[in-house]
């Protein structure tokens, strides 16, 4: 993280965490920090290690033109993070299903 910051704001020093100004504020504070970090380039070293799938949107639009074009998708495009599962969609019912069974039977009196 702190490469990203020094490669995408460098007038920002992260040594300035624990320097002081005259007044006994940090130079440098949580906040701002979490304001840096939250606006990371999608492409940034840190956004990708949390996930990002690390396409810029030039690069989407590039991959949708290729679409386009070739009638089929982008081999490198990243999976959407929010595609459907079939095997977990299945445990998940499942294990919905086995906790409304144990829910019914401790309400029968049946297990305690």
């Amino acid at each position: 993280m702190e490469a990203d910051l020094a490669h995408h704001y460098p007038q920002t020093d992260y040594s300035d965490r624990w320097r002081f100004d005259a007044a006994g504020r940090r130079r440098l504070t949580l906040r701002r920090i979490g304001v840096l970090v939250r606006h990371l380039p999608v492409d940034s070293s840190t956004a990708m290690a949390t996930g990002s799938p690390g396409w810029t949107l030039t690069e989407r639009l590039l991959a949708d033109v290729f679409h386009a074009t070739a009638g089929k998708p982008h081999p490198g495009l990243p999976q959407s993070a929010t595609q459907v599962d079939p095997s977990r969609d299945k445990a998940i019912r499942a294990a919905k299903a086995r906790a409304a069974e144990r829910k019914r039977a401790i309400e029968a009196g049946e297990i305690t």
